[in-house]
């Protein structure tokens, strides 16, 4: 049975309703000329309010608000037991939660970092494009609800810029959820309060004092304060460049005040933020490989000025079409059953997180559809391609590569840097252009010999000062790590792509394995594929409710792009014979399986009649990928190390029943089925089998590198 369709789905532009023009041209670039007016810290300041009041509440009424709000004195009531010195006591630990986390606001400092931001920006980037265009839609539905940002997380500068294009366009700037990471950074922590940011603990714990008052402070800045807020649904950064599966806890404190009348309605607005390359890019490769992230310190902060040396290209900020969440839920927000009992004693019922479940999976779709595409990220794709197919890239080729990826994400529907003009001779000049100048900002990853034939870069990783001892898997030798880690750059490049191709890569695979029995009906592709997006939602971000339409633009993008034919009244379908362009898309899809093979061998080999840890279970995992890779052996990738998918494999074996999870002096143990196990490691070998490449490494282009 297929999921339900969305009771008020988002508005998501379908293949065929593509703005006229080029879809940048909505675009400005803040550190272009003229515009100095908008970018200029010391402008008068008269900000728009998303959902003005009579007088704008500032941060100590805020805290005031919230330590006199019926649930915090019930609370400390309740806690006190009418005991006066515990009464104090308490009142005193509420009010210095409140410091701990209470936004504030200072147009002195907020001018400040912006002249600093100025300044960095101009030695580092060669744009920051806002669409102005929807920025300004979104500033005409100001004035009747609170406004949610939702941005997309790739980078500690998200939040950041989320300020200062709100200062550039005389928005007022949101509160914004920031990590205690930050806080404890000397100055900075207070310096980023002064801009708006309020401050939450990673996790509550057992401390019920702490979760009532940031669930209430929460709960002010959505009903009172007149600025916005904006956080992240994915939770976290995504280190891996792809999207992360949302999660719901500060979206439910922020739609409580919904669901119990408290206000009229609330606009989500999901923002996608998208980076030529990322501050963080070899972090992040670091962390994915297992090398613990250093600790945020204003120390660190001063020592990564050596950025300032750097060209990072581009930074591309999108508001997507508000959501009125009133809308969205339609028949199903029912207001009228929190009426009977006071609101501090309620809780939102299963149906209602739920409901909030799927609008943080269609916020996370609907970011993913308006992240910018750089013509880095379609090198890395066709990249990756030919040399899985043990072939060297020319120039030519790469430009009559990228050609065919563009044609391949317009139909899809995606906002690419490059846009072609339809005039194959200026379209050459075009992509020509645009590769050297992706190269020239990614030349540490990719570079052109004389012969302009394209090459890994000479590897500068310094692996000197890493303690091994640190890491958090296997103690890799400096051998694979040196092999590894460029391939893992690239890879973060690959990744935003997965958004797009996933889905028809994974119905390209299916239809190889079960044409080989003649025709493949719609019937059994889709069962097959279901399979697949069970196995792979973290993976890939699949939300079940989003399966058939998924489905359904996957065929027709594939039929259209000539890769697969249907046939028998359209029951079932077959594959064309487009070999080129269908190694394409399994190329991206590659790494993932390899992956997920390697764990699900570790898992019947090392602990199939035993109880593990998850510490040991990345360990197991990485060891043998190494093995694999010194051994050259077939089916493995690099990027069978990244402890993320290591991890993220875990979890879908955990949600799949093929993993049982107990706990054991308040440790998680873990406990396989060997029969779904081996089910799932023959089915992974099988579609690994029909990978089209020799190697899915290509270790040799990286030796050629002479690391």
């Amino acid at each position: 049975m297929s999921p339900p369709p969305p009771s008020g789905p988002p508005p998501v532009r379908q293949h065929g309703d593509a703005p006229a023009g080029n879809y940048l041209d909505n675009f400005k670039n803040l550190l272009g000329p003229g515009m100095s007016d908008l970018t200029d810290m010391t402008k008068h300041y008269g900000p728009a309010f998303p959902y003005p009041k009579d007088s704008h509440m500032t941060p100590a009424e805020l805290k005031k608000l919230v330590m006199a709000s019926e649930r915090i004195q019930t609370l400390i009531e309740k806690e006190s037991g009418g005991d006066s010195k515990k009464r104090a006591e308490l009142v005193s630990n509420v009010k210095a939660i409140l410091d701990e986390i209470g936004l504030d606001e200072s147009l002195p400092i907020i001018r400040t970092l912006g002249t600093i931001l100025n300044f960095i920006f101009g030695r580092i980037l060669s744009g920051m494009h806002v669409n102005e265009t929807k920025l300004q839609q979104l500033k005409s539905k100001f004035g009747n609800q609170t406004v949610l940002y939702l941005p997309s997380h790739r980078s500690y500068g998200d939040f950041i810029l989320m300020s200062y294009v709100s200062f550039c366009y005389n928005i007022a700037i949101p509160g914004i959820a920031a990590g205690m990471d930050f806080h404890s950074m000397a100055f900075m922590g207070s310096i980023l309060r002064s801009t708006g940011a309020f401050y939450m603990r990673r996790t509550f714990g057992n401390d019920a004092i702490y979760w009532a008052v940031f669930k209430e402070y929460m709960r002010q800045l959505v009903r009172v304060f007149d600025n916005g807020v904006e956080f992240f649904v994915e939770g976290t950064r995504s280190r891996s460049n792809k999207a992360l599966t949302p999660k719901i806890g500060l979206l439910s404190m922020a739609l409580e005040p919904l669901f119990m009348g408290e206000i009229p309605d609330v606009l989500v607005v999901p923002v996608s933020v998208s980076y030529d390359r990322p501050l963080e890019e070899q972090l992040f490769v670091y962390e994915l490989i297992g090398v613990p992230k250093p600790k945020e310190s204003t120390k660190g902060l001063l020592k990564a000025m050596s950025i300032l040396k750097e060209n990072y290209g581009s930074i591309y900020f999108e508001f997507g079409e508000p959501i009125s969440v009133k809308e969205y839920f339609g028949h199903e927000l029912n207001r009228f059953q929190h009426a009977i009992n006071p609101t501090h004693i309620q809780t939102l019922s299963k149906s209602e997180l739920g409901m909030i479940q799927n609008l943080a999976f269609d916020v996370v779709h609907l970011q993913q559809q308006k992240i910018v595409l750089t013509t880095f990220h379609l090198i890395s794709i066709y990249y990756n391609y030919k040399k899985y197919l043990g072939q060297s890239v020319t120039l030519p080729d790469l430009v009559e590569g990228l050609s065919n990826l563009l044609d391949i994400f317009k139909d899809l529907g995606a906002v690419t840097t490059i846009q072609k003009t339809g005039n194959p001779e200026l379209d050459n000049h075009l992509i020509r252009t645009s590769v050297t100048e992706a190269l020239a900002v990614h030349r540490n990853i990719l570079q052109l010999t004389r012969d302009e034939v394209l090459t890994i870069a000479k590897s500068h990783h310094d692996f000197s000062q890493v303690d091994k001892r640190k890491l958090k898997g296997h103690n890799l030798s400096d051998v694979v790590m040196k092999l590894s880690l460029p391939i893992f750059t690239l890879q973060l490049y690959c990744n935003p792509c997965l958004h797009w191709l996933a889905q028809p890569a994974l119905i390209l695979l299916v239809v190889k394995h079960l044409s080989r029995s003649g025709l493949v009906r719609l019937d059994s592709l889709k069962q097959s594929i279901e399979e697949l997006r069970n196995l792979f939602a973290g993976e890939f971000v699949f939300h079940a409710r989003r399966q058939q339409q998924d489905f359904d633009q996957a065929l027709r993008h594939l039929v259209e792009a000539g890769l697969l034919e249907r046939v028998v009244d359209d029951m079932a379908v077959r594959l064309s014979g487009n070999i080129d362009s269908e190694h394409i898309y399994l190329s991206l899809i590659g790494p993932f399986l390899c992956c997920y093979l390697q764990v699900t061998t570790v898992l019947m080999n090392q602990f199939y009649n035993s109880t593990f840890k998850e510490k040991d279970y990345l360990s197991k995992v990485q060891e043998f990928v190494e093995q694999l890779l010194l051994g050259k052996e077939k089916n493995v990738h690099p990027y069978c190390l990244s402890l993320d998918s290591i991890n993220l494999a875990l979890h879908s074996l955990v949600g799949l029943d093929a993993i049982s999870k107990s706990k054991e002096n308040n440790a998680a143990i873990f406990t396989i089925d060997p029969i779904r196990i081996r089910s799932l490691n023959s089915t992974l070998r099988l579609y690994c089998d029909l990978l089209p490449f020799e190697y899915l490494t290509f270790q040799g282009a990286v030796t050629e590198a002479k690391l």
